[in-house]
This record gives structure tokens, C-alpha cells and sequence, in this order.
């Protein structure tokens, strides 16, 4: 008497379940590879502040200098932060809801700024008024840095409320003010807090402006340890002090977006937001684009263009090709590579809640924070003992990947996020597996959001500085440090071509990020959002 069947006439599980735990299991040993890979600096920083003696670490850390510095830098990012938010808020909020000419095509100059990098806004300033220096002129600079990430998130959220849900409040007697506080702002305070995240990561680890500024910041702290002394295991535990800073910031950002309310209603095409006519909107909005515009686009470029003309040494064509070749193609590949790490992590985040996918999306995130610098260290400790790859392209633009992952993590997940589960289980039930659905159904759909999050990444890779500076091969030049090499002993007039031109090839990025026909698409998205 058998006690048990035969293999054949076992019961075998069905080969969709067989197939879903493979692809779960695959799907987690990338995200635990891509933690891993973000790992790296946390890691290296760990074992060079392990060489220094406890004691030796808390005097550091507790001394006067360190302290001042961690003060320095925690008001350079509340200020910076709160001109934001205000700012940021007040002209998204006028391009989404008051009736303007052109309404579309002034978001370009509202967020062209995203095109010029920090350090060559210090450059047009300090040729336009040479005593330009110190902490206000600080943040006035990173203010117009990173408004633009104010805009674009608070836009994004703004075109997520139905328009149905503002005709209520106002039928009810309540007045703009009122309407945006009670409806509103409600519905879109985790974007906010999403773009001054990342206006306050960029503050955090900027180093071009506040160093021409003379503000010496945790990050330039960091990088003058490195520099005068060689003491790496310094540079790395005040770096800790960075990381614990990005970790307050990252856990307050997750708090304000614990409480948003999230809308649960479909979004349609035929309820579109109410425009305000109101002639004093009308002309507040526009006096404050174009006081934006004027000195954040118009004044830099006005700079670098008569620094153009007027520079008596004859431009080296040759250097600025190679340069510009150098910067669009190391960049480029350093886009492609962060979108590649990624696609797993995003597709376990969009699927719901883990905790594993929240834990390495934190780890990504901050990482986000830290300085080029400390970046540029750990790669450059590591591709050492490397061999071939050490000082190769690869090598600096796997430093972009990993620098900016965050920026694209975040598009990757929100994009797929908006993918359909209908579509999804119909694509299922069909008879595709896994992989197929991923490759005919889910990518076609979130490609275009993904898209944009990837020319994020280039885009703010062009600009990178401090890790370029370690990285590139030798005689390799980018814009960036051909930029940094003639300012920092201010021949301005030479670095205007190199500033010109990388400002120039990142306006097309920005463009297409800020393209006017983008609040068709995005309507699309979160109609689509709506229907999962």
C-alpha cells in the first residue's frame, strides 16, 4: 500500500504561483543589491571613523568649531526651506489657478533656474556686485537654486484636486484664502514636503556656492578636512553629523506626509480647477515670476554673456568640445545607470508597503544628502584596490548614480504607481508572465514619468562638482571643473564660455521637465491614478 502518491501525481503548485515567487525573489535580491550599492559611503565613512579613538570622536564632535558649523548649516537649510515654501508655493499656486497670458509658458522661466548650477549663480553675482559674500548672500543663491523643486512638486500636486472639490468650498461661502487652506493645502503637502526635501538635501550638500561665499559649511568642512590635513577619519565622523541631520530631515518629511490627506476621488478630464480672474492675483502673479526670472535667469545670463563678448583671451574651441562632450556623455551614462538600480526598487515600492523597500528607499534618500566629497572618497578608496576601473568614466558616473538615485527612485515609483492594477491582472489573465507584463504593459505606461526622472538625474549630474573633481580620469574635463578650475582665481572671463555652454545644454533637460504641454500628460497620470 503506497503512503504517499507518486512525484507525477503529487499536487504541484500552480506555475503562475511558481512564477510569482520566482520574480519576487528576484525582484528582492536586486533591491537588496541596490541597498548594498548604496551602502558604499555609509560603510567606507564607517571604517575610516572607526580609526579614530572614542575620545578623539567625541572632542570632535562636541568641539566649538564643529558645533558652530552644524549651526551654520542647520540655518542656511531653515532659511532656504522656508523662502521656499513660501515662494515656491505662492507661484505655483498663481500659475495653477490664476488666469494669466501665456499661463503655460511661464513655467518655463519659473523653473529654467534648475539649469544653472549654484556655483555659476555665485560667479554672475560676485561679477555683478564684487563684495557679494557672506550668509545672506548664501541663501539668496541656494534660495533660487532650488525653488524650482518647490514649483514642480507643488504643480504636480496641484493638478491632482478635482476641480469639482474647489466649486464646493467656494459654493459654501468660503473665501481663496480659506479654500486653499481647508481644501487645498490638505491634499498637497506631502509634494511640498517632497520638494523641499529635496531643496533641503541640496542645501545640505552644496559645496560650489557656499565655499565662493566664504560660509563654511558641514560640507565644506568636510572637504577643507580632506584637503589641509589629509585627515580622512575627521572627514569622516563630522560627515556623520551630516548623515544624522539628513536623517531628522528625511523623518520630518515623512511625518508631514503621514498627515496628508490623500484624495480618493477619480480624477476627470471634464472637471477641470477654476480660474481666478481677480486682477490684483493677476499682477501679483506675474510681478513675482518676473522678479524671479529676472534674478535667477535674465541678471545670470546677462553676466555670462557680456563676459562672453568681451574676453580678450581667444576661446579654446577644441578644450570647450571636449569639455561639453565629456559632460553630456559621463552624464548620460551616469542617468542610465541610476535608472537601471532603480527599476527594482521602484517596482517594490509601487506595489505597496514593505519594509524592506522603505528602509532601502531611506538609505537611498539620504545618501541623496551627502556631499560629493564624501562620495568621491569611498569610490575613490574602493576603485583603488580595483585596478582597471579606478579613475574611468565608469567610475565617476557610477558616483552620479548612486549621488542622485534618490531623484530617480522617486519618478520610478511614482510612475508605476499610477500604472492600472486593472491592466495589470488583465495583462495576468491573458497568460503573460511577470516579466512580459513588466515589459509590455507596465513600462510603456509609467515610461514617460520615468523618463523625466532620468533627465532629473542628468541634468543635475552635469552640474556635480566636488565628485567630478576627484573622479575624472586624468585630463579628463567637464564643464563643471573647467568652470571651477579659472573662477576659483577669478578669471571670470574664461570660465564664461565653460558657464555659458553648460548652462545652454542643461536648459534643453529643463525644458523638456518643463515642456507646456505638460499638464496634459499629468492629468492623464493621475486619471489613471485614480482608476487602480
Amino acid at each position: 500500500m503506497f503512503t504517499t502518491l507518486p512525484a507525477a501525481f503529487q499536487e504541484q503548485p500552480p506555475a503562475s504561483t511558481q512564477s510569482q515567487s520566482g520574480w519576487r525573489i528576484a525582484l528582492l535580491t536586486a533591491v537588496a543589491a541596490v541597498a548594498a550599492i548604496s551602502m558604499i559611503p555609509f560603510v567606507y565613512l564607517l571604517v575610516r571613523a572607526s580609526d579614530k579613538p572614542i575620545d578623539e570622536i567625541v572632542q570632535l564632535l562636541f568641539r566649538q568649531k564643529t558645533l558652530e558649523v552644524l549651526a551654520t548649516t542647520a540655518l542656511l537649510v531653515i532659511c532656504v526651506v522656508a523662502i521656499n515654501l513660501v515662494l515656491g508655493v505662492a507661484i505655483a499656486s498663481g500659475l495653477h489657478f490664476v488666469q494669466l497670458p501665456f499661463r503655460r509658458l511661464l513655467v518655463i522661466p519659473a523653473v529654467l533656474p534648475l539649469a544653472i548650477p549654484s556655483y555659476v549663480f555665485t560667479y554672475t553675482w560676485v561679477a555683478l556686485v564684487p563684495s557679494f559674500s557672506g550668509f545672506a548672500a548664501a541663501v539668496f543663491i541656494l534660495s533660487i537654486s532650488t525653488i524650482p523643486y518647490i514649483i514642480l512638486a507643488t504643480l504636480a500636486g496641484l493638478r491632482s484636486i478635482d476641480g469639482s472639490q474647489i466649486e464646493v468650498a467656494r459654493s459654501l461661502g468660503l473665501n481663496p484664502r480659506q479654500t486653499f487652506s481647508r481644501v487645498v493645502f490638505p491634499q498637497i503637502r506631502g509634494h511640498v514636503s517632497a520638494g523641499a526635501l529635496l531643496a533641503g538635501l541640496y542645501t545640505m550638500s552644496d559645496f560650489g556656492a557656499v565655499s565662493l561665499l566664504n560660509i563654511e559649511t558641514l560640507t565644506v568642512s568636510i572637504q577643507n578636512m580632506y584637503r589641509a590635513s589629509y585627515d580622512r577619519s575627521a572627514a569622516a565622523v563630522v560627515s556623520f553629523v551630516l548623515i544624522a541631520f539628513s536623517i531628522l530631515f528625511v523623518l520630518a518629511d515623512e511625518s508631514i506626509k503621514g498627515k496628508s490627506t490623500q484624495s480618493q476621488l477619480l480624477k476627470s478630464h471634464s472637471v477641470k480647477t477654476p480660474l481666478v480672474k481677480k486682477g490684483y492675483l493677476r499682477f501679483a502673479t506675474v510681478a513675482i515670476i518676473t522678479a524671479f526670472a529676472t534674478v535667477a535667469v535674465i541678471l545670470p545670463f546677462y553676466v555670462l554673456l557680456t563676459r562672453f563678448f568681451s574676453n580678450p583671451v581667444a576661446i579654446d574651441g577644441p578644450a570647450l568640445v571636449s569639455a561639453t562632450i565629456s559632460t553630456v556623455s559621463v552624464a548620460a551614462f551616469g542617468a542610465l545607470i541610476a535608472l537601471v538600480l532603480s527599476a527594482p526598487l521602484g517596482l517594490l515600492l509601487s506595489g505597496g508597503s514593505s519594509r524592506f523597500a522603505n528602509v532601502t528607499n531611506k538609505i537611498v534618500v539620504i545618501a541623496h544628502a551627502l556631499p560629493g566629497v564624501v562620495v568621491g572618497l569611498a569610490l575613490v578608496s574602493i576603485g583603488s584596490k580595483l585596478g582597471p576601473l579606478y579613475q574611468t568614466t565608469f567610475l565617476l558616473a557610477f558616483a552620479y548614480a548612486i549621488l542622485f538615485l534618490a531623484k530617480s527612485v522617486t519618478s520610478m515609483s511614482s510612475s508605476l504607481a499610477r500604472v492600472p492594477n486593472s491592466v495589470k491582472d488583465v495583462a495576468a489573465t491573458l497568460g503573460m508572465n511577470q516579466w512580459a507584463v513588466v515589459k509590455k504593459v507596465i513600462a510603456p505606461i509609467a515610461a514617460p514619468g520615468i523618463g523625466i526622472g532620468t533627465i532629473l538625474v542628468f541634468l543635475t549630474a552635469m552640474k556635480e562638482l566636488p565628485a567630478t573633481l576627484m573622479l575624472r580620469p586624468t585630463g579628463f574635463e567637464t564643464l563643471a571643473t573647467q568652470i571651477w578650475s579659472f573662477g576659483s582665481i577669478n578669471r571670470f572671463n574664461e570660465a564664461a564660455p565653460y558657464a555659458l555652454i553648460l548652462v545652454l545644454v542643461a536648459a534643453i533637460p529643463t525644458f523638456l521637465i518643463s515642456r507646456p504641454d505638460k499638464d496634459t500628460h499629468s492629468y492623464e497620470l493621475e486619471s489613471t491614478r485614480g482608476q487602480k
